[in-house]
């Protein structure tokens, strides 16, 4: 029987200097409110909310931290999917957590390089600040990432490529879901599962490599479909869904409604994840 669910919201696990942390993840996206915000930083309250499953027995649970998308422009926590796969895992025992991040840069392909340094940064400390607490009773020993696009970035660079602040932890699978990396040989650093989503056809990440947006100034990238074929030639188990329409989030629709496919995706990532316990 699945576990009820509590949810500890609006965690505070850092503040920093940064554009804004939260934006709508559909239109009407604010973009002149941002464009002004975007000329100079501040500080910024970084939040999290953290799922946590009611009567599971005693001792150390595992960690599952979600990341959204956006383009390190839009998103937010309480996405629906992701606030809706946390609530699954919670369920399932696990210490599930939907973190905000740092959002916003100068339109320049520089830009772009900070925020996505800014992000992963963030997403470190906020699993940090989850590992030092302990009445959640986190395993260090079981970390488990996912992410959507830009999500899905930070997830396998926090694996592959961790920055200097990343926390003393095993991370034992990532749940890559359209995103993408920028180097394919970080992926020589360690062996950690991948389990990848992504249309054929996605019009925002290429499938197999090419640049962001289909923008040059957004800067080269490989989707998950190079990734998972370099994945297999360096031996590290890894299983891909490539999805025959075309479409970039394709676990909601243009209402933010759920798709079949946030279903799909939520019985392959629970098998997957499931199997490395």
């Amino acid at each position: 029987m699945p576990y009820p669910v509590r949810i500890q919201r609006d965690v505070v696990y850092r503040t920093a200097e940064g554009y804004w942390c939260q934006a709508p993840s559909s239109w009407p996206v604010p973009l002149l409110r941002q464009l002004q915000q975007s000329r100079k930083r501040r500080p910024l309250d970084l939040k999290m909310d953290i799922y946590l499953p009611e009567g599971d027995p005693p001792g150390n649970r595992p960690l599952l931290l979600m990341l959204h998308g956006g383009a390190y422009w839009i998103g937010n926590k309480e996405e629906k999917g992701q606030a809706g796969w946390c609530r699954h895992f919670a369920s399932l025992g696990y210490v599930a957590v939907s973190a905000d991040y740092r959002l916003g840069f100068s339109p320049s392909g520089k830009g772009l390089r900070k925020a996505e340094a800014d992000a992963l940064s963030d997403c470190a400390e906020a699993l940090r600040v989850l590992l030092s607490r302990e009445a959640l009773r986190i395993d260090p020993g079981r970390v488990f990432l996912a992410g959507t696009s830009a999500g899905g970035a930070i997830a396998l660079s926090l694996a592959y490529a961790p920055p200097a602040n990343m926390p003393s932890c095993r991370i034992r699978a990532i749940g890559n879901l359209w995103g993408y990396v920028r180097n394919l040989d970080i992926l020589r650093s360690t062996r950690v599962p991948i389990l990848s989503f992504q249309s054929v056809l996605d019009p925002a990440v290429p499938y197999e490599e090419g640049y962001l947006l289909g923008l040059r100034i957004a800067g080269h990238a490989y989707g998950t479909k190079a990734v998972h074929q370099r994945a297999v030639s360096l031996g590290i188990p890894a299983v891909h869904h490539p999805v025959p329409r075309k479409g970039h989030r394709l676990h909601l629709d243009a209402q933010d409604h759920l798709t079949p496919l946030f279903y799909e995706i939520q019985d392959a990532l629970t098998d997957f994840f499931g199997r490395e316990l």
